[in-house]
């Protein structure tokens, strides 16, 4: 089974205990620490080794964790850990993230521009955005120098492309059609 749909079916049963227990908030925490924890390499090498024995790996879990997550949450990990698939994490955390955003009615964007946009244009394009979508929009942005002017916008599945570096392109692809 593709790991990114292991981590969908994982983050869906997740979310569905958090949301029973109302504690949606605190399951985010959890699972960003628990994402954040295997970014150290030797950790996550010693949780993901197969030849490593169960109880050695549970053991390294609760010493590393204690109290810091909930019971639930240390669970997860040890089921993670007892399959090998601690790898998921990452991945269970971005799509309980966006499961959490639908949930409330929040919708994530991303601006791509050429410069640095002032706290005008970023609001202007925020208002825009949510007026398009119907939802409250959150901005993240990022600096890309290769568009050459105007911006990209990666809102949901759609990407508004109003970039100078595109508009060129599509110019030399009309010319070189017309010979």
């Amino acid at each position: 089974m593709p790991s990114g749909a292991s981590a969908r079916r994982y983050a869906q049963a997740v979310f569905q205990i958090a949301a029973d227990s109302g504690e949606l908030e605190r399951w985010l925490d959890d699972l960003i620490q628990l994402a954040d924890s295997i970014t150290n390499e030797e950790f996550r090498q010693t949780l993901a080794a197969p030849r490593i024995p169960f109880s050695q790996k549970e053991r390294i879990v609760r010493q590393s964790f204690g109290d810091s997550i909930s019971p639930l949450a240390l669970n997860l990990m040890l089921l993670l850990a007892s399959r090998n698939l601690v790898h998921l994490l990452p991945g269970i955390t971005d799509v309980f993230q966006d499961m959490l955003d639908a949930h409330r009615g929040i919708e994530r964007a991303e601006i791509v521009s050429a410069v640095t946009l002032t706290d005008s244009q970023r609001r202007h394009v925020g208002d825009m955005l949510a007026q398009l979508s119907g939802k409250d929009v959150r901005l993240t942005s990022r600096i890309d120098p290769e568009i050459l002017g105007g911006m990209v916008i990666r809102i949901g599945d759609q990407v508004l492309d109003g970039s100078a570096r595109s508009r060129l392109q599509n110019m030399h692809r009309e010319l070189a059609q017309r010979r």
